[in-house]
């Protein structure tokens, strides 16, 4: 597959968020029932206007940012407070972490995610590719500051899922082995070390690597399978495994257990504080928008992997799921699930071998093409982001909204103000001025609250997503979505491996894996 080159990500030098406010960075905190207030101009220039003569696809001028617009969400601090304070970077490059593992503090890192990135680039992929299979052997176990002993044995698979996809987060704290202690007996957690990561595998490849029958092998790779810790698929009556990563993985294939007493507040207590800075500055997102509709596309045709009926038509196999978002948010609020905001709340579609696995796991029902259709058609009138895995495959499709859903929530928290809003669309936003009645419905519309009704018309903020939420609804049609130039569009791994691998080479690249060793912690001690 072609592999297609990004252009560098342009970041303001604000800083990121703090370690207190990096849950809710990832959209974890809460969310907000209403739609967010608007605050005033905050000054930023408006944009060039066309060269005299200059010849443009459409008579509008690409608005991506009119002015810098910031969103207030009830229930987050405002853009002067804690949230914004300095989070990552620092004196240390990147090569540099990785060579200061025992010492390195990323509370104290002051380099920008666009300084970090431009580090990055001077690492080789076969230098990442050493990080990520260098897995330190821990042989001690951890003590917490509560007394509690950790064996090695988690120790270990917390700095295995480190590697894998948008990982865990590198800050460690008394929780951050819990939920693999209650998911996986000690001998599991060896057997998980021992398996290939970023590749299928067969139970005869699990048996090799771990040293049994391809039958004891495949026992165990079911059992976690079911279990929503490793991933299978059936290609030509031979079952497949891979690795997880903790999101897209293990935490929505253990959607069937949100609701079990305490299993939420397990499951990302594995996180660390940086979790969600680093999820969201890797240079590619984890979901993309694709257009609402192939009406409000500019171009003559709109872009592969882009058409949500296209996709559908594909796949044989399709499954619907309820909205973990939410599921998940609302219980850990101590409320009911689908509580907090009033859109629908079945909205996950998978398709293909995704959707065999949601199926065969229970975690969603399996659907028709037909009303898959209807699904993200009600999606779309409900005023929702409609949103691809990062995939060539396409395996998920989403339908969010920035009231209720934790990848956009956390955009919002951040005012936009993170590298991979870069990446979030291969589609610009562009407006007709001289069409625009300013009649406000677009901004009704705006799923992310960022756009501003002014005397001289409709203004978009930092947080547009290319959605074509507002174009649907558009009386005079003066908005379309254009495809960027393909220099511009992010890399499409083909396959959810493939993804995980993507990411965690960048990852590696940019010191965010650094592994805990119990023997360092008490030798730094």
């Amino acid at each position: 597959m072609k592999k297609e080159a990004t252009t560098e990500a342009k970041l303001t030098r604000r800083g990121f968020v703090t370690a207190a406010g990096a849950l809710g960075a990832l959209g974890l905190a809460g969310c907000a029932p209403q739609a967010a207030e608007k605050m005033a101009d905050t000054g930023a220039d408006a944009p060039a206007e066309p060269a005299a003569g200059e010849s443009t696809p459409w008579n509008g001028v690409a608005d991506e940012v009119t002015r810098e617009i910031t969103v207030q969400v009830p229930g987050k601090p405002t853009p002067d407070g804690a949230w914004h304070n300095t989070f990552n970077g620092g004196p240390l490059t990147a090569a540099e972490q990785h060579e200061a593992l025992s010492s390195y503090d990323w509370r104290k890192n002051e380099l920008t995610a666009s300084q970090i990135a431009e580090d990055a680039k001077a690492m080789t992929d076969e230098e990442a590719e050493a990080i990520l299979m260098n897995e330190p052997v821990i042989t001690e176990d951890y003590v917490t500051s509560d007394g509690r002993t950790i064996p090695a044995v988690y120790i270990a698979l917390r700095n295995r899922l480190l590697r894998v996809g948008q990982g865990v987060g590198c800050e460690i704290h008394g929780n951050a082995w819990d939920f693999l202690m209650q998911e996986f007996t000690e001998d599991e957690a060896a057997f998980y070390l021992k398996l290939p990561n970023f590749a299928y595998f067969t139970d005869k490849e699990a048996g090799e690597a771990e040293g049994m029958s391809a039958e004891d092998a495949g026992k165990i790779c079911e059992d976690l399978s079911y279990r929503g810790l490793l991933n299978r698929v059936t290609r030509q009556g031979q079952k497949y495994y891979h690795v997880l990563a903790f999101a897209h993985g293990m935490l929505e294939f253990m959607m069937n257990r949100y609701e079990e007493e305490g299993f939420c507040d397990s499951v990302f207590g594995m996180l660390g504080a940086d979790y969600g800075y680093q999820s969201r500055n890797q240079g590619s997102p984890m979901y993309f928008p694709i257009p609402a509709n192939q009406e409000i596309v500019g171009d003559t045709q709109i872009l592969p992997n882009h058409d949500w009926n296209e996709i559908i038509d594909r796949y044989d196999t399709l499954c619907v799921a309820p909205c973990q978002c939410r599921t998940f948010t609302p219980i850990r609020k101590g409320e009911k699930p689908g509580t907090l905001c009033d859109h629908p709340m079945e909205t996950c579609v998978a398709t293909g071998e995704q959707a065999q696995y949601y199926i065969e796991n229970g975690i969603g029902r399996q659907i028709t093409k037909d009303e898959c259709r209807e699904i993200l058609q009600r999606g779309v009138d409900a005023g929702m982001v409609i949103e691809v895995m990062c995939t060539a495959e396409c395996d998920v499709i989403c339908q969010c909204h920035g009231d209720c859903c934790s990848i956009l929530r956390g955009f919002i928290s951040l005012d936009g103000d993170c590298e991979n809003y870069h990446y979030m669309s291969h589609y610009e936003l562009q407006v007709d001025h001289d069409q625009c009645i300013k009649c406000g419905s677009c901004a009704a519309r705006c799923p992310l609250f960022t756009i501003e009704m002014t005397d001289d018309g409709p203004e978009i903020g930092n947080l547009c997503v290319r959605c074509g939420q507002c174009a649907t609804v558009c009386p005079v049609g003066a908005r379309k979505l254009f495809a960027r130039p393909e220099a511009e569009r992010f890399e499409m791994p083909e396959n959810m491996v493939d993804d995980y691998h993507m990411k965690a080479l960048e990852r590696a690249k940019r010191g965010y894996i650094n592994d805990f060793d119990p023997a360092k912690a008490k030798a730094k001690a």
